[in-house]
């Protein structure tokens, strides 16, 4: 089962905490196992280094006598001067080390004592010295002193051995340089011959020197795998079982006899700096650790911490509660998402102010528009808004005046733009017309008077305001208008279905202070009028294809309702205009005023 940490302080535990401590140990581990790995190649060249030393030295002293007999092999054919010879033995005889030199010649026993004693006159037959050959140690006349010799035959000039020629050297005198090296002293050492004998070592006691040689590698592992590599190359070094190893092996191969050093050291004691450093290291090591996976708490606490307060603060936000700035600790990027989230706060207040005001505003808006349905004789007026924001530009107003109960005026405007500047100028439209409405006057030179009276607000702001004002007069049957800017007013016959429109000429309010507007006015028939008067927006909407309403499907809806009530017709259309909408959002505000005539 996957753990899911929930919480942040989990996810930091989990995700750097137990990373990071693991990878410590490990770094730790591998470093120690790197040390331990360094200190044995260490260990090893250095043992190859003595051993080489101490090699050099034996075959430095092997090398003397043979070199001196190597002077007796004449490689021109001539007979060896028997002065030149008993010269040559004496400086063997004096070298350290030597127990004597013998002679045996083929047909006479005693010739090398008569030849070092009693000059002969003429040369030596013989040509040359056979291969010198290096014996193993064996005990001399003298108790406890073992010899070796260095042996070659005296070959003639026609290869016929005449005579044999041996140096005998005290092994003992030999090899005590080696028994004399501290590194023979403090570990467990051996000088080995070809064949696997124990010819020397640190282990050999004085009662084991007569009996049988040991042979090396009989009983140990370590030692026979030391064997077989001995075989395989002159020197080298052989680690035994386990980690670190229990005892690790050095050898060295003698170039002057056929013998090998070797070393056996316990790795322990090899590894004693590291032993004794051991306990230090892993104490540092742990306190290392804990310092720094406190360190790394400590901080991520405090990040969780002020996180937690974010997250707090941004949750009593949801809520609707506002409390104090959070405090900025840090200059990382905590205090900064800090200093961002407080700057939300501040204008997240001013924002709700400002909806706050908004609000205040839509309610006076919608307020100032008509919300009841208009009904005097045989006229029924009724119009709605919908707005794309909070408040809109959008105006439709219905007029009733006093002491004429068969006349009323219906106007829509729309003030270019949205929001509440659209808004408070919509108002001002609205005050100016209804004050200018009631006073004597033509619809053409009432609306002259209320263009002149906007533009001295919008000149600097260049705002402006298309507007349809229609005024129905039952008494005088009569329908009159006046247009600026505004689109036409669709007329719908339901008797014959013929559409018409009420234009006009007339620009914009706002835009001239000098215009003036045309007067239109026509009778009113005795068949059933439907006027549409509606801004721009109802009939540019466009579906998610791109495609608009159109003023053609205003009308198709206007003539399939044309016997419902005004209120009814132009929910009608709203359906309408939802459906084709579609999830496309409303971009323009909606307004709509219908006029039901008979």
């Amino acid at each position: 089962m996957m753990i899911q940490p929930r919480s942040l302080q989990q996810r930091t535990l989990f995700y750097i905490l137990v990373p990071i401590f693991l990878l410590l140990v490990s770094m730790s581990v591998a470093g120690y196992i790197f040390v331990r790995t360094v200190l044995l190649n260490q260990w090893g060249e250095t043992a190859i280094a003595k051993l080489q030393r101490t090699a050099h030295h034996l075959d430095m002293r092997m090398r003397k006598p043979k070199e001196l007999l190597l002077l007796l092999h004449n490689r021109e054919g001539a007979d060896i001067n028997p002065e030149i010879f008993s010269f040559i033995l004496r400086e063997i005889e004096e070298l350290d080390g030597v127990v004597g030199v013998n002679i045996e010649w083929s047909d006479t026993e005693n010739e090398s004592y008569r030849m070092r004693n009693q000059p002969m006159m003429g040369g030596l037959h013989f040509h040359k010295l056979d291969q010198l050959t290096v014996s193993s140690p064996r005990y001399g006349s003298q108790e406890n002193n073992r010899i070796i010799s260095l042996e070659s035959e005296l070959k003639s000039k026609n290869d016929q051995t005449v005579g044999r020629v041996e140096v005998v050297i005290s092994f003992d005198s030999l090899i005590n340089e080696i028994i004399k090296a501290p590194w023979w002293k403090s570990n467990k050492a051996y000088l080995i011959d070809d064949v696997g004998n124990v010819l020397a070592s640190t282990s050999l006691v004085e009662s084991e020197r007569n009996s049988t040689p040991q042979a090396f590698g009989s009983t140990d592992a370590l030692q026979r795998d030391t064997l077989r590599t001995m075989r395989k190359s002159e020197f080298g070094t052989v680690f035994g079982p386990g980690s670190p190893p229990g005892e690790i092996s050095g050898f060295y191969r003698l170039t002057e006899a056929p013998w090998t050093m070797v070393v056996i050291a316990p790795g322990e004691k090899i590894l004693q700096p590291i032993i004794k450093f051991k306990l230090f290291y892993i104490l540092s090591l742990a306190v290392s650790i804990v310092a720094i996976l406190l360190i790394i708490r400590g901080t991520t606490n405090n990040i969780t911490e002020r996180i937690r307060n974010l997250s707090a603060a941004a949750d009593n936000l949801a809520h609707g509660h506002f409390g104090p700035p959070l405090s900025v600790s840090s200059r990382d990027e905590v205090g900064e998402l800090t200093k961002s989230f407080n700057k939300m706060i501040h204008q997240l207040q001013q924002r709700l102010l400002l909806k706050e005001a908004m609000n205040v505003a839509r309610e006076v808006q919608q307020n100032l528009l008509p919300h009841d349905i208009v009904s005097i004789k045989g006229i029924v007026a009724h119009g709605l808004i919908l707005y794309c924001d909070e408040t809109g530009g959008d105006y439709f107003d219905i007029l009733r005046f006093p002491g004429n109960e068969q006349k009323i005026g219906v106007v829509v405007g729309d003030v270019v733009g949205h929001g509440i500047g659209a808004a408070l100028l919509m108002t001002t439209v609205r005050a100016l017309l209804r004050g200018r409405v009631v006073q004597t006057g033509n619809l053409g030179e009432i609306m002259g008077d209320v263009n002149s009276l906007l533009c001295q607000d919008t000149i600097k702001s260049g705002n402006f305001v298309t507007l349809f004002y229609l005024e129905v007069d039952r008494g005088r049957n009569t329908v009159s208008w006046v247009r600026a800017g505004h689109d036409p007013a669709i007329v719908y016959c339901p008797e014959n279905g013929d559409f018409s429109e009420l234009k006009g000429k007339g620009i914009a309010l706002g835009v001239d202070e000098t215009c003036k507007y045309e007067y239109n006015e026509q009778p009113v028939g005795k068949a059933v009028q439907l006027i549409l008067i509606g801004s721009d927006g109802g009939w540019e909407v466009e579906n998610q294809a791109g495609e608009q309403f159109g003023r053609e499907r205003m009308k198709r809806i206007l003539a399939d309702n044309c016997t419902l009530q005004p209120e009814k017709i132009l929910q009608a259309i709203v359906q309408e205009i939802a459906v084709f909408r579609g999830a496309n959002p409303q971009n323009d505000d909606i307004t709509l005023a219908l006029i039901k005539i008979g």
